[in-house]
């Protein structure tokens, strides 16, 4: 898939067969059991979350992101985790990076909300969307951005996106470089692949330690782009615990391509 100066890369490559995709419900469980009973914390995995999504980033902008400009869209929960991370990552390398918050910065879980402050340190601009700055001047960064992050929403998504999260998903498609989404398009029901309202269209969705059923059901298949998943740090055990067969997925690198 080649638009402008960007393409997603090759591999290494999974079969969809190999993988098995879940349901929310299947996957709170296993974020549960990874911090209760196994002991991989959730700051654990939204760092291996967020070096994967910047690493997809990096490969997709040609291999370096040095220069470039990146807009991170980032909510309140542990998605927009991942995403400030990304942030973080990627303007060590180089990247000049925006993350656009949908709700104010004290709305933040906790764990988002330890990745404030070592974002900013790394030199990463924020702001609010509508406090800090209009949705058009988000709209004039975005058309001139190379890459788009989608961190809004994630598998948590509960009906139609509401009225501080549509405009940003609105704004997200208005460049010419690639969207990314992490673990699933926002607006997409990560169990059904329904759209109840307004869903990011990605380029690419990298989805975490197990891909979404909705990446590959209704509209969902459609909104998601091209899959990949990233191993974040889940034991096996975990899955086996939930009657879930796993496997040498990542045997060639911390992520893989889908199909």
């Amino acid at each position: 898939m080649i638009r402008g100066r960007w393409r997603l890369p090759d591999g290494p490559l999974a079969s969809d067969r190999s993988i098995p995709f879940v349901d929310q419900a299947t996957m709170i469980a296993a974020d549960r059991a990874a911090t209760d009973r196994v002991g991989v914390s959730l700051l654990q995995m939204m760092e291996n979350a967020g070096l994967q999504l910047a690493e997809l980033t990096r490969l997709t902008l040609g291999g370096t992101v040095s220069g470039r400009l990146i807009v991170v869209l980032a909510g309140t929960g542990n998605n927009a985790g991942g995403g400030m991370v990304a942030a973080r990552r990627l303007a060590g390398w180089g990247a000049d990076v925006c993350v656009i918050f949908a709700r104010p910065v004290l709305r933040l879980r906790p764990g988002p909300c330890a990745q404030v402050e070592p974002m900013l340190a790394a030199g990463v601009r924020a702001a609010v969307a509508g406090h800090d700055r209009s949705h058009a001047e988000i709209g004039g960064e975005i058309l001139r951005a190379d890459a788009v992050i989608d961190a809004l929403i994630g598998y948590s998504l509960q009906g139609a996106p509401d009225g501080a999260y549509q405009p940003l998903i609105e704004l997200a498609s208005l460049g010419s470089g690639p969207i990314i989404s992490l673990d699933i398009p926002s607006g997409i029901d990560a169990s059904s692949g329904e759209r109840p309202g307004s869903a990011v269209s990605a380029d690419a969705t990298l989805a975490l330690a197990l891909p979404k059923a909705g990446m590959a059901l209704g509209e969902g298949r459609r909104f998601s782009g091209v899959g990949f998943l990233a191993d974040i740090g889940l034991p096996a055990s975990i899955f086996a615990q939930l009657g879930i067969p796993a496997g040498p997925w990542f045997a060639h690198g911390p992520f893989v391509r889908l199909g």
